[in-house]
């Protein structure tokens, strides 16, 4: 029988930390502390008050690492709180004792806390011996147990916090961590971001995260540039100008992150905190900027995705295969969904992400029903279960993407195979033709089914004003938006949409019942 390895629990009682260079402060979150007691994760107050609490079963799993992780070290107005700050690293090194307890000796929480009190003392927070040996008693417990089972960003932050606690503290023992972060990190950052910028695991949030660990790696190559090789600060800085590229494209007019995959507000910091931070650090990372009267469009080849963007557009387009076949964990069974913005405000939505774990509104959320795309048979276009896996799922096909014409008009389509491979013989055709005024979206269906029908996800503030069986008139701020449907019978229905972990909001959809295999429909929209 293989005995499993069990990291070995080190003491250090001299470590010193070592200072060369100017660390850039730039706060990244909500505050989480609230007092000594009280904190806030993902829209839900909790309590520590004692030791067990930290390990508290009442408590989700995802809201329990969240309370190890430290983000409030890197909140806004956090040079305001510094004491409260302190005790609460003194707090969490007298209650959690090296391996104990289960969720903050994880070397995903352990990653995340190690770079968060490093970045922390380097802005200035009095660090004193106790706080610099538990640290590097932290590293040194992440270096024995690297996730290289699972890959992904879970590997990603290991190698991230390896840099950190190797940079900061001195001795052969960060030595030796830095030695193991630089040893992998640039293959695991040239396949996790992809040649158009993307992440690999195609979803705006993680995208973000992984941004954000780049300008956090670049700022501390640029504070202690003599610890690390001059081709992995080279890879870092280019990866990240692609990378805010990429992000600008797939965000909506309201210049935060779309819904596609496991996406949702408030985990990655927001993409004006994450250019202003790049602009300290010296990038040059200007948001795109259309010319007036023109559409402009982005065809994210090795990612999947199309964006439109033109006047007062913004349409976001998931021609894009599930994710990564060994970890498709955070992947939805959107395949062909969209998310459309005019100006600034949302109109068509993906219902978003509220929560993690394994419970049927997980698998609700991640069903295509939940997605601006088609459902047949009342089956998920791509096989998700419990809270993190994918079984059968859609390949992309016969994906096509023109120019622009003179007219200033696009179209592009792409058909999918994910019913089949759910025993379905029925494809899902989709094209879209967009213009600066408006939008058609034609569904085909090749094959047999039994149902199908069109769902359309409406945001929160977007008001239906009236709808028959063929159209429906709604409003948006100062917009008026109308769509007409041929092949299909419309009803208008309540739904959620889910902008934050925690978070739900009332919402309508649309619900468009196919009554031939063939369906049109017009979306034109005009200022009041």
């Amino acid at each position: 029988m293989k005995k499993f390895k069990h990291p070995k629990i080190n003491t250090f009682t001299v470590v010193t930390a070592q200072l060369s260079g100017e660390w850039v402060t730039q706060y990244l979150h909500e505050p989480k502390f609230i007092s000594d007691t009280d904190v806030c994760f993902l829209n839900h107050i909790g309590k520590v008050c004692n030791k067990a609490h930290w390990n508290n079963e009442n408590e989700e799993k995802l809201w329990l690492y969240n309370l190890h992780y430290f983000d409030d070290l890197t909140a806004f107005n956090s040079d305001k709180r510094i004491s409260l700050q302190i005790k609460w690293i003194n707090k969490w090194i007298e209650d959690n004792p090296a391996a104990v307890g289960g969720n903050g000796w994880e070397p995903y929480t352990l990653s995340l806390r190690i770079v968060n009190w490093t970045k922390s003392f380097l802005s200035g927070l009095n660090y004193d011996q106790n706080m610099l040996n538990s640290l590097a008693q932290q590293a040194d417990f992440l270096s024995q147990d690297l996730e290289k089972h699972l890959l992904g960003n879970h590997y990603f932050v290991n190698l991230k916090a390896l840099f950190f606690a190797g940079c900061f503290l001195e001795g052969k023992n960060p030595d030796a961590w830095l030695n193991l972060a630089i040893k992998d990190f640039e293959k695991e950052l040239n396949e996790q971001v992809l040649n158009d910028g993307g992440s690999f695991e195609l979803t705006p949030m993680y995208h973000a995260i992984l941004l954000t660990d780049l300008l956090d790696l670049a700022n501390l190559f640029k504070c202690l540039p003599e610890r690390v090789p001059s081709n992995i600060v080279s890879v870092v800085n280019k990866t990240i100008v692609k990378m805010f590229n990429w992000l600008d494209i797939m965000s909506l007019g309201d210049d935060k992150i779309s819904f596609f995959n496991d996406s949702a507000f408030g985990i990655a910091p927001d993409n004006n905190v994450l250019r202003t931070y790049a602009n300290k650090l010296g990038f040059s990372v200007d948001k795109l900027s259309e010319a007036k009267d023109k559409l402009a469009v982005y065809n994210l080849k090795d990612s999947g995705y199309v964006s439109v963007k033109g006047n007062n557009l913004q349409l976001i387009a998931d021609l894009a295969e599930v994710g990564p076949s060994y970890i498709p964990g955070h992947a939805h069974a959107d395949s062909l969904t969209f998310e459309l913005s005019i100006d600034d405000q949302r109109v068509f939505v993906n219902s978003g992400t509220s929560l993690y774990g394994m419970s049927e509104e997980r698998i609700r959320q991640r069903g295509t029903a939940a997605h601006n795309t088609v459902v047949i048979n009342n089956t998920n276009s791509s096989e998700v279960w419990s809270g993190f896996r994918v079984a059968r799922r859609a390949n992309i096909i016969k994906r096509k993407v023109g120019d622009i014409t003179e007219q200033q008009t696009v179209q592009f389509s792409a058909s999918h195979n994910g019913y089949n491979k759910q025993g379905i013989s029925c494809q899902h055709n989709r094209s879209w033709q967009v213009s600066l005024n408006d939008l058609e979206i034609k569904d085909k269906l090749e094959g047999e089914y039994q149902s199908a029908v069109a769902i359309l996800h409406l945001h929160p503030d977007v008001d239906v004003v009236s709808y028959s069986v063929n159209d429906c008139l709604f409003k948006l701020s100062n917009y008026e938006i109308n769509i007409k449907i041929a092949g299909a019978s419309l009803l208008v229905e309540d739904a959620t949409w889910h902008p934050e972990f925690g978070v739900v909001k009332a919402s309508k959809k649309l619900k468009l019942n196919f009554l031939m295999p063939s369906v049109t429909y017009k979306i034109t929209w005009k200022k009041l």
